[in-house]
């Protein structure tokens, strides 16, 4: 006996049975049991989500002797005949290889003529996308003015293709992917029709594997079974070349945690295990965009799993919607870029650390999500404010003159060397920039995290490199006296910084092969919060 693909052997035969798509198929039905039916119908959406069976099943209600609400009986003489394909009055017709204008006429030309053995001829045209312009201008015609015994359906993967002309004159529905739940409630049915025993798990893993297509979760479960009828949770993730954690949840939270070496072992497993890397791009922008969601919502994405969602939650949790949102887009660029290369790791490499070390960025995305989570550990009371030196009581009362005595008239102080003040900000610049940051000026703080101290002539300047240095400039030049009131209060020196880049001191000048940062990325406060 032949074998029979589970795909086509479970494929639905009544309106009802069609899985996830209750907003097209219940419509359809309604008309098919009113008789008030439309010539013309027109199935958008993705592969493998119902659109050819629904086609199918049209034909056969449209044609049936016994329509039950609306469904076919698949009983009567016109229905088994249609699926034997005794009938040839139901037309199924490829676009991708019939795509000329000369099939479009000869369709025409046959279209003329009643129905021989049953009341409808049914064209359904697949892939209609693919027609030439000509054919959809031949088809044209006959969608304006059809004869009452013809019905067309027509369906496509790619919407945006079909001529307005052609989507006017017909009735659009428009099929969604399904659901991993809805996926994974079917896998249950037909396993227990086929008395094939499967783990929970490894019915989550098909569902999510699936992306929304039915008929591919089928495909998927096929060779599952080919072992016998018993399946575990180890050999359908060897078969999909799944990790044994969730490998995408695991990428977001050391994003989330600025891990780039987690991130980079994490692409070292999914490419030991040979699962493709393009691919797995889509997975963590989906869970990246969870993710987003959630930092947005702080609600649980609705097509997400308790199951799925149990393993991403840490790393959600870990994520401000900013960062969130600038690793969707820093990731969906990457991926358009990788999917073009015959070795897309390094582009997915250089994407992940770049969201890992944010600290070198300067870009107005990327300084709004820097921005977001320091907002986010300053309002959990990880950034706090600078400790205030307590003095004793005592030496207070030393050293208040007392009232009666004349004030003292205020010493000339003999100016500092430029070097010596720039030495002794430094040693008090993380008391600074955590008065910054308790002072809730963040963008100042982020500023001046990037900045470094230098002395020139007679006077001290905050220095940015030449890349980005422009935007940090500006965000604190208009801010400049509160700075230096800051360093006043905490250095007893009444310095008035300037702002400069690396490339005003001139070629001659500049410090080579010293990176301005690393005077302040070796500090211990910095270090803290990044």
């Amino acid at each position: 006996m032949q074998h029979l693909a589970l795909y086509r052997k479970w494929r639905p035969m009544t309106f009802d049975d069609v899985v996830g798509q209750k907003h097209a198929t219940e419509t359809i039905k309604n008309e098919v049991a009113s008789g008030n039916v439309g010539h013309a119908f027109l199935f958008c959406g993705p592969r493998g989500t119902g659109k050819t069976s629904t086609a199918r099943i049209f034909a056969r209600a449209v044609n049936c002797l016994n329509n039950k609400d609306g469904n076919p009986c698949n009983e009567c003489e016109a229905c088994r005949g249609i699926l034997n394909g005794s009938i040839m009055d139901v037309t199924e017709i490829d676009a991708a290889s019939n795509s000329g204008v000369d099939n479009v006429r000869s369709l025409r030309e046959e279209a003329e003529y009643a129905a021989a053995a049953v009341k409808n001829r049914v064209y359904i045209i697949d892939e209609v996308h693919a027609l030439s312009k000509d054919a959809f201008n031949a088809l044209l015609k006959l969608l304006e003015e059809p004869p009452a015994h013809v019905k067309f359906v027509l369906a496509t993967t790619e919407a945006n293709k079909v001529l307005e002309t052609i989507s006017s004159r017909c009735q659009r529905f428009d099929f969604k992917k399904i659901t991993k739940a809805d996926i994974r409630a079917r896998l249950e049915e037909i396993c227990q029709a086929e008395e094939i025993e499967i783990a929970s798990e490894a019915l989550t893993l098909i569902a999510s594997a699936a992306d929304g297509s039915l008929r591919d979760a089928l495909t998927i479960l096929e060779p599952c079974v080919s072992k016998g009828k018993t399946v575990d949770t180890g050999y359908v993730k060897e078969l999909l070349g799944v990790s044994e954690r969730d490998a995408a949840a695991r990428l977001c939270l050391a994003v989330g945690q600025n891990d780039g070496a987690a991130a980079l072992g994490v692409i070292e497993d999914v490419c030991a295990a040979g699962i493709n890397l393009t691919a797995f791009t889509e997975d963590i922008i989906r869970s990246f965009r969870a993710v987003m969601v959630y930092a947005i919502t702080n609600m649980k994405p609705p097509e997400e799993t308790d199951e799925d969602w149990e393993e991403l939650l840490p790393a959600a949790e870990s994520f401000g919607a900013d960062k969130a949102i600038f690793a969707v887009n820093t990731l969906s660029e990457a991926f358009s870029r990788a999917r073009y290369l015959s070795s897309p790791r390094y582009v997915i490499e250089a994407a992940l650390l770049r969201l890992c070390n944010m600290r070198a960025e300067t870009e107005i995305a990327a300084l709004e999500a820097r921005i977001g989570e320091l907002e986010k550990k300053f309002a959990s009371g990880i950034v706090a404010a600078a400790p205030q030196k307590e003095i004793p009581k005592k030496e207070i009362a030393a050293k208040k003159p007392p009232e009666s005595a004349p004030k003292p008239k205020a010493e000339e102080k003999p100016p500092v060397a430029a070097n010596a003040e720039a030495d002794k900000i430094k040693e008090k610049w993380p008391e600074i920039i955590s008065k910054v940051a308790s002072s809730g000026k963040l963008n100042l703080y982020m500023a001046l995290e990037n900045s470094a101290l230098r002395a020139y002539g007679d006077k001290v300047a905050i220095v940015f490199a030449d890349k980005g240095g422009e935007t940090f400039r500006s965000m604190i030049e208009g801010d400049l006296p509160g700075i230096n009131e800051i360093v006043r209060e905490e250095t007893g020196l009444d310095v008035k910084l300037t702002v400069k880049l690396e490339s005003d001191f001139g070629a001659g000048e500049a410090q080579k092969g010293k990176d301005p940062f690393d005077e302040i990325a070796s500090l211990p406060f910095v270090n803290n919060i990044n």
